[in-house]
């Protein structure tokens, strides 16, 4: 099933939800929805990681090159005095900014290597460890959970276990304490019925779900 798809149910989840909420509460029912409706779907490519998909390609493809650029500016200023240029002064290359710039090169020389999936997983990773970061200096801890989704979710098989009872499960908490943070009334409910119509949505597909994997290999799938 599509994205467009999965999105367009989850959203009209939240919708009929919002029906008896206040207006305040409408955009936040509405954004939990979607982003739950298409949250399995990080275990690949989906509208959610898009963007980061997209940096991926971009650093895939010239990664190599600025890598070198970056790595030529830092040896050249170990021979070249810059001191003419006032914008380039000691500030900006003295001995430690010298070696990062070297350091920083050789990192997106390294990343241009790796495939494309694996590129793209290492980016949502290090965004997650950002907003880990955050969430736990802030004490959001709906968001750890969330960013300790979206950080392992892509290294995961497509279709593997963001797409089990278990991890709806997890994302039925991490909406509960969602829920708390932002006192919407029954938004874990909403959350977690958007992500399991996800779920539901892959057992009309002809691949199917393993929806108790690792207990059981067995595969859910509604005939047609």
């Amino acid at each position: 099933m599509k994205g467009r798809t999965h999105l367009t149910i989850g959203l009209g989840i939240g919708a009929v939800a919002c029906i008896n909420q206040p207006l305040e509460a409408l955009p936040v029912i509405l954004v939990a929805s979607g982003v739950a409706s298409l949250a399995p779907d990080l275990d690949g490519r989906n509208i959610l990681n898009n963007r980061v998909t997209k940096t991926a390609k971009m650093i895939k493809k010239g990664g190599v090159f600025v890598g070198g650029i970056l790595m030529i500016l830092s040896l050249l200023t170990f021979f070249i005095d810059f001191n003419f240029l006032s914008f380039l002064d000691e500030k900006w290359f003295n001995q430690q900014n010298k070696l990062l710039l070297f350091g920083w090169g050789v990192v997106i020389i390294g990343l241009s290597l790796k495939s494309q999936e694996t590129l793209k997983n290492i980016l949502m990773t290090i965004l997650s460890l950002f907003l880990l970061y955050y969430a736990v200096s802030n004490e959001s801890w709906w968001m750890v959970m969330f960013a300790l989704y979206i950080g392992v979710a892509g290294w995961f098989a497509h279709r593997g276990p963001t797409h089990t009872i278990w991890a709806t499960m997890y994302w039925g908490y991490m909406s509960y304490l969602l829920e708390v943070q932002t006192t919407v009334d029954g938004l874990a409910l909403i959350s977690m019925f958007a992500y399991l119509s996800h779920i539901i949505g892959d057992m009309f597909t002809p691949k199917g779900i393993k929806l108790l994997s690792p207990l059981s290999n067995k595969v859910f799938r509604v005939s047609r």
